[in-house]
Order: structure tokens, then sequence, then C-alpha cells
């Protein structure tokens, strides 16, 4: 949990780091907030957790059971939850679809067909097992944005009908190119996204660092501002064993935080 109140791009922000319990056999991937309350999901899990900060401690609460079998998977490997009102929008990346869950836990895919994935593939995302949707966040009047994890990372813009059914057009942005500082063999990810108060904010894993995508004039997605949490992550108490790779799996903003769950 950082501080964004008047960021720069070399401030140090005022943070507090919170362990997630329980520690073992969860591994939060995703972080959204409905009406002031933090959200987040697993990847392992059919699950929606709420996160509850409370004296220095993080707890995942479930919230909403899915059942998989309804909409024939045995799993949804779900990777970024956004919400819209009163339902929640996920990305699972197994099926490289969007899934909407209401309030009684009801789900469906959104589109019901075809999933994301010929498009994407066609204009060259999805190129790597295990690294295509990451993350998602909705932003307003029926357009979705969604994360491609790496190699190439990416974004997909989806706009859907007045229902929320169909898509009406998807855009695919390949992002490969960086300005951020990536250490050893690291390269370009994205892992999560917010938006904000007209703003996208994202989360550069491998840079170990928050950034905003703004759209030049040709309707192209450019880095823009970037606050980094590197001082955080590489701590000595709160380093990961493994730091071959970065850890951040999810992102939300408020007005005065950011917030980003860490998976080991």
């Amino acid at each position: 949990e950082m501080s964004n109140n008047n960021l720069g791009r070399d401030n140090k922000p005022e943070f507090t780091v919170d362990p997630i319990e329980p520690r073992s056999g969860f591994e939060p991937s995703g972080l959204t907030i409905q009406n002031g309350q933090l959200f987040t999901v697993s990847d392992k899990h059919n699950k929606i957790y709420s996160l509850n900060i409370n004296e220095g401690v993080a707890n995942m609460v479930p919230y909403i059971s899915l059942d998989s079998t309804k909409l024939g998977a045995l799993n949804f490997d779900i990777e970024g939850i956004t919400s819209v009102e009163d339902d929640f929008f996920m990305v699972s990346e197994a099926h490289h679809r969007l899934l909407k869950v209401k309030p009684n836990g009801e789900v469906s895919w959104v589109p019901e067909w075809p999933s994301f994935f010929p498009s994407a593939n066609q204009d060259g995302l999805f190129q790597v097992f295990n690294a295509s949707l990451e993350a998602v966040t909705y932003l307003g009047d029926g357009k979705f944005l969604m994360a491609v994890e790496r190699q190439p990372r990416g974004l997909i813009e989806v706009q859907l009908d007045a229902k929320l059914e169909k898509v009406v057009w998807q855009k695919n942005h390949i992002l490969d190119q960086t300005e951020h500082y990536l250490k050893g063999k690291r390269i370009p990810d994205l892992t999560g996204l917010y938006y904000f108060k007209g703003e996208i904010f994202a989360l550069h894993r491998n840079a170990e660092l928050i950034h905003q995508w703004v759209k030049d004039e040709y309707g192209d997605y450019k880095e823009s501002h970037q606050w980094s949490f590197a001082h955080l992550v590489n701590a000595p108490e709160n380093q990961y064993k493994d730091t071959q790779y970065g850890h951040a799996e999810g992102l939300a903003v408020d007005d005065e935080n950011f917030y980003v769950v860490i998976d080991n």
C-alpha cells in the first residue's frame, strides 16, 4: 500500500507492507475496489475474496464461490478482476475470455462466443503458453481494457454493447518496448491495470513500478508517469528468495493510495 498523493517521478512515497493471510495455498492474482472494499482473486481457486486490512495484516476472506462446471470448465484460471456497479468481471488466462459474476454467484462468459484469442493471436499477441490475459479494468461506457502479460506484452481494448454481452469491436496493441529499467534477464511485462478518474494505471512487474498508459495522437498507448516500489520489494525484510523476476500481481487505486498485491 503506497500513498499516491502528489507523487513525482523521483518521489519515494509513504507506504505500509502487510502480510496476506492465509499465507499458504492462496496466490492472489488481481485486485479491485468495489464500494470502498478491496477484492482479490486467486488463479488456483474459483473464488472471489474480500481483502480486509486490519492491524497490519491483510486477510483474504471468501466472498463469492464460482461454479466453473456450469460453463464447462474445471478451473477458470482467474488472473484479473474489475468491478462494474455490483457485478465483477474477470479475465480467464486459460480460456482467453472475460467472465461476468453477479452478486449471487451466477457466472457467464462475455461474450458467450468466441474468445478474444483469434483476433489477438492474428495480430501477434498470445504467442507463449501461460502468458496471456493477466489483468482487466473497466473504462466506462461498455469499454474494457485487458492486459496481455508478456512475449509480447500488450493491451486489448474491447467495446461491448449496451447490455455488456456482445463485442462491438476489439483492438489489439503490442507494447513490448519500454523505457523502464529491467535488471538481469527480465523482459517487459504487464500484470495489473486500474482505471481511476480518467487515468489508466498499470503494473510493470519486472520493472517493479506503477506507471500510466496514455494515448498519443494516433491512438497508440505510450508509457507515462511512473512510481517505483523497487525499494519496498527489495528491502531485506520484504524480499522473496527468488528475485529473478518480479512478483507483483494486482493493482488498485483510490484517492489516497496505490494498492499492490505480491505473489511468491
